[in-house]
């Protein structure tokens, strides 16, 4: 098993962070359960080899809102876990400490493996700083929408004085 870990600040509030982070990881699984997410999965082709297609089965393996989110994908009878642990630096800041952890079985998975341990710390860099930037630019694309039905409604009751 090998483990990967690295931590990424956001710039925005804890709760505005997660959820942001929560509703992007629905698309991955369509029939995710906001009331208990433990057990919701996903099963897609990933590709093909040789017209034999290769499944990837994608579950919620924790949750705690606002603390804990961890994904396991499995591959035949390999496994790779995400986990993303969320905290307060202030209330305008929010830490994500993610860790991965790959669980491989055969021979093959083993060479894969190696080979993917020389780039495994630079690819985790780039999904932190894919994640901070996917999360800080989907909050302020929200939060300019907020802005815009706010000046609406000040438009519409400025319209209801005249």
């Amino acid at each position: 098993m090998s483990n990967y870990n690295i931590k990424v600040v956001i710039n925005h509030p804890l709760e505005r962070t997660f959820k942001v982070f929560i509703d992007l990881n629905k698309r991955e699984i369509p029939k995710f359960n906001d009331k208990d997410p433990v057990g919701c999965s996903n099963k897609r082709t990933i590709k093909y080899v040789a017209k034999q297609k290769i499944e990837m089965i994608t579950t919620v393996t924790g949750y705690e809102k606002n603390k804990l989110y961890e994904v396991t994908n499995t591959i035949n009878e390999d496994s790779y876990i995400s986990r993303y642990e969320f905290s307060e630096i202030d209330e305008n800041t929010t830490e994500i400490y993610l860790s991965e952890m790959q669980n491989v079985k055969g021979f093959t998975s083993w060479i894969t493996l190696l080979f993917e341990k020389l780039s495994a710390k630079k690819k985790l860099k780039n999904k932190a700083n894919n994640i901070k930037e996917v999360i800080e630019s989907e909050v302020e694309r929200r939060d300019k929408g907020s802005k815009k039905l706010e000046e609406t409604d000040d438009n519409i009751n400025e319209m209801n004085l005249e």
